[in-house]
């Protein structure tokens, strides 16, 4: 049977044993795009990749605000056209961040794009007698595929709600990959606008890798700086916080959340740790007579708090742990290391940072959505089921020619 061009080029890209990959990623801060070129080839643990181009590519100021606008109270046409304009936003950051690079479009063998998180309800819904959870990354690999003229595997966590998962964390199968350890066990602590762990016991096998988010993390941060700090979307580096001093009672109250204490799999989103919930909170705490200062630092320590609590209740017990790698934009707040380090070290634990294990973690989640795009394409399963829940390994993306 003659293939079309299309299926031979799809053909040839999959017998590839090493590919050139571009990852592209957007985080629930909904900043701007992360570029991570990478040539990877392998599987699981044995999983090789060598960095060849990396970048961060802000979105317009308009994009973003419409982006989290979007998230709090878009419409459908809102929802519908940006799942087009990520898509080109994606596809352009690709581009322009290639142009002084070493390497050109021509040579890439296949993208791997998360897209941009708007929505994720890890709850069931039953309509009509059918029930389902969902999640939602506008940015359409179709026409990311169309623009740059390169196979595209992207919409990943379909596939893993769909065998009974969460469709997150969506990046574990990439720090059992990368980051397990023969004789240490390992917790990997992504601060991004939401806060994930994923467990790696000594030497593990997939089976006993698990992840779950453990609460806020950024996002929860900067609304509550937007609210206080007119013209300020987040707390550069911790320092509002840091001049602060955080309310013990007030965090006592906040740590009654009822996400914290729920057994994993779970997974929760800027839905959960919202702006409004956010102005609850600046309200009580004006009330009270804090500072503004003292409620960032309250909130902040509110997202220690509730990584530490899950690690009390959920992995310290079950699992021996001897390093947490800590990495996401959370890595960047002085104040947030500050506290987190010091309760680890209660712990006997002990905190390094992505790059003390040679991984750049300003684009660790785009190196690892080319990662999965690579397993994507050799029909390798991609979901780690104790981290989302799904009922058996799956692969996941779909495939645009």
């Amino acid at each position: 049977m003659k293939l079309g061009p299309l299926a031979s080029r799809l053909l040839e890209k999959i017998t590839l044993e090493e590919r050139i990959i571009a990852g592209l990623m957007s985080g629930t801060s909904a900043d701007g795009v992360d570029v991570a070129v990478a040539s990877v080839k392998g599987y699981g643990r044995d999983i090789s990749y060598r960095i060849i181009h990396k970048d961060v590519k802000p979105y317009s100021e308009e994009l973003g605000k419409h982006i989290l606008s979007t998230i709090e109270q878009g419409s459908m046409h809102d929802v519908c056209i940006l799942n087009y304009i990520i898509a080109e936003a994606f596809s352009e950051a690709l581009k322009n961040s290639l142009e002084n690079s070493s390497i050109s479009m021509r040579e890439i063998d296949l993208i791997g794009s998360h897209g941009q998180t708007v929505y994720h309800f890890p709850e069931y819904v039953c309509i009509g007698g059918f029930s389902s959870r969902c999640s939602l990354q506008l940015g359409s690999a179709q026409v990311i595929a169309e623009r740059t003229g390169i196979l595209t595997v992207g919409n990943f966590r379909v596939r893993d709600i769909s065998a009974g998962g969460q469709g997150a964390p969506i990046i574990a199968y990439v720090d059992y990959a990368l980051l397990s350890d023969q004789l240490k066990g390992r917790i990997v602590q992504n601060i991004g606008g939401i806060a994930n762990a994923t467990v790696l016991p000594a030497n593990p096998t997939v089976e006993n890798v698990y992840a779950f988010d453990t609460g806020p993390g950024n996002s929860l941060i900067d609304f509550t700086v937007s609210l206080l700090y007119p013209g300020l979307t987040y707390d550069p580096e911790g320092e509002i916080a840091w001049r602060g001093a955080y309310d013990r009672n007030l965090l006592e109250e906040l740590m009654a959340h009822e996400y914290i204490e729920k057994h994993p799999p779970k997974t929760t989103g800027r839905e959960v740790f919202s702006r409004p919930l956010a102005k609850r909170i600046v309200e009580k705490a004006l009330r009270k007579g804090l500072s503004k200062e003292d409620i960032v630092a309250t909130v902040t320590m509110f997202t220690v708090a509730s990584i530490v609590k899950n690690y009390d209740l959920f992995i310290l017990p079950h699992v021996k742990v001897e390093e947490v790698i800590l990495g996401g934009g959370g890595v960047k707040n002085k104040t947030i290391v500050k506290y987190l380090e010091e309760e680890l070290r209660k712990r006997g634990l002990r905190l390094l940072r992505h790059e003390d294990v040679g991984i750049d973690s300003k684009i660790k989640e785009a190196l690892g959505m080319a990662i999965l795009a690579h397993t994507t394409l050799s029909g390798i399963p991609n979901n780690i089921p104790g981290a989302t829940g799904a009922g058996r390994s799956v692969v996941m993306g779909e495939i645009a020619l």
